[in-house]
């Protein structure tokens, strides 16, 4: 996934806004406030990107301490630039890393994040695994992502657009079709909401839910952690 993204990195952001309508930044922000960041919580956003997530937390509430990972040093190159410019440097931490085998030690993070990132897991109950890992008692876990509308209607009309419009205008936002083939690809095979909640509850994660966003198209997923 890192060769994927990474000749897209510069570009990366406009394309989310434009293709989305804008919306991403919504998404964003209601993770955050579902998320609810507390002064003095630690933060783990995985598969940062660009870093947007982990600085709309950073706008949230500027008492955390967030650490942003990914596996693409081109796009953390990208999100280090955006944080020069808004004076977060200090906020936030970017590591290169791989979110299913994280350096960090057991119980570290009050809440652990995912936006968009959990599709491209080559082994995703490893990720969630270590999220539910690393995330301290009563700490929580956010996945945002994207799913098929539960309405037929909507879902059919969304299936157009993935299909014959999402490719050819990323590649022309872009200049590279493939990661919106990619993504088309990766949408459509992703797990029914029902799966997903079932692999958090079977690992450990209590309560679980989710919440669909935007007619269906995306999906926030939360799971707490008990008590040790």
């Amino acid at each position: 996934m890192a060769d994927l993204f990474a000749p897209i990195a510069s570009r990366y952001d406009l394309a989310n806004h434009i293709l989305s309508a804008y919306r991403d930044r919504a998404w964003r922000r209601w993770l955050v406030k579902r998320a609810g960041p507390r002064p003095g919580e630690r933060v783990l956003d995985l598969c940062t990107g660009t870093g947007d997530l982990a600085i709309e937390f950073a706008k949230s509430c500027p008492e955390l301490e967030i650490i942003g990972v990914d596996i693409s040093l081109p796009m953390l190159q990208v999100a280090r630039e955006k944080l020069t410019r808004l004076g977060l440097e200090q906020q936030i931490a970017l590591q290169h890393g791989d979110a299913l085998h994280l350096s960090f030690d057991d119980q570290s993070f009050d809440i652990v994040t995912v936006a968009f990132g959990v599709r491209n897991f080559a082994d995703r109950l490893q990720g969630l695994r270590e999220i539910y890992r690393v995330l301290k008692p009563k700490g929580r876990a956010f996945i945002l992502e994207f799913s098929l509308p539960q309405s037929f209607l909507v879902r059919s009309l969304y299936r157009v657009y993935l299909r014959y419009l999402l490719p050819s205008l990323g590649g022309l936002l872009t200049g590279s079709r493939d990661p919106y083939v990619y993504l088309r690809d990766s949408i459509e095979a992703f797990p029914a909401r029902a799966q997903i909640l079932s692999e958090l509850h079977e690992l450990g994660f209590r309560p679980v839910g989710y919440e669909d966003f935007t007619g269906g198209i995306v999906t926030l997923y939360w799971g707490g952690k008990a008590n040790a």
